[in-house]
């Protein structure tokens, strides 16, 4: 069942391009991380249950790189698109040609990532809010103030 997707298309050209380009940004972003150091290193995106644990129990403290929260959400929005990609390339196989079951699971993900973007909105707006800082800004810039003197 799909609940978000309103905007019924035939999965024609432009939809492809679409998604083979998110895809392709995706996996462009995970080979940088392969080779960066830093915040933005794989080593650095690494998600951890304990210490989401830990941040969430302190307040959610400002944090220069990821929060934990946050690296939790991009691997959740990556993968999404990743998965959405890989449905979406199936679906124009030849074995799964018409397969509703298919087409389901590619409209559930692509809802999933919906909800997912949303909620990753909603948390930088707050953390925004909760910090005094432009988070948006900072994503598209790559600068952060410096942690706390």
């Amino acid at each position: 069942m799909v609940i978000f997707c309103t905007i019924q298309d035939d999965g024609g050209q432009v939809h492809r391009i679409a998604g083979y380009a998110a895809a392709g940004v995706v996996v462009t972003r995970l080979l940088w991380a392969a080779f960066a150091n830093g915040h933005g290193s794989l080593a650095a995106l690494k998600p951890s249950a304990t210490a989401a644990l830990t941040y969430v129990r302190a307040g959610a403290p400002r944090c220069v790189g990821h929060d934990p929260l946050g690296l939790w959400m991009v691997w959740l929005l990556w993968s999404l698109v990743l998965l959405l990609g890989l449905t979406g390339w199936m679906s124009r196989l030849d074995t799964f040609w018409g397969d509703e079951r298919l087409q389901e699971v590619h409209a559930w993900i692509a809802d999933a990532l919906l909800v997912a973007v949303a909620l990753h909105l909603l948390g930088i707006g707050l953390m925004s809010w909760w910090w005094r800082e432009n988070l948006s800004a900072t994503m598209v810039n790559g600068r952060k103030r410096g942690p706390p003197a």
